[in-house]
């Protein structure tokens, strides 16, 4: 299993991230694909936001890119994102070892 973590950093003043990364984990599950969980820092950056998805394989994960890419109603969605930011999304992608 492999946990794909994202962190989206907002330029200041920007609003409505949270409600856009929900509405990205509700479309990623009506495409089939894991839920993607949404958290906002605690501590750190004002309105940083990170997001969590669980695949079972890097492969599972590298084909899902595609098809996020070619399903409108996400892609839609990360047009209104992108604006939002500061800079590109920072992705990290652990391994579990159990």
């Amino acid at each position: 299993m492999i946990i794909v973590k994202r962190t989206y950093t907002p330029v200041p003043g920007a609003s409505g991230l949270a409600k856009l990364l929900e509405q990205v984990s509700q479309e990623t599950i009506a495409a089939g694909m894991p839920e993607v969980k949404v958290f906002r820092k605690y501590l750190g950056y004002h309105g940083v936001m990170v997001t969590m998805q669980e695949w079972n394989t890097m492969k599972e994960y590298n084909d899902s890119r595609n098809q996020v890419r070619q399903t409108p109603d996400i892609r839609k969605i990360f047009e209104n994102i992108y604006p939002l930011l500061s800079e590109t999304h920072k992705t990290e992608i652990f391994e579990s070892v159990t």
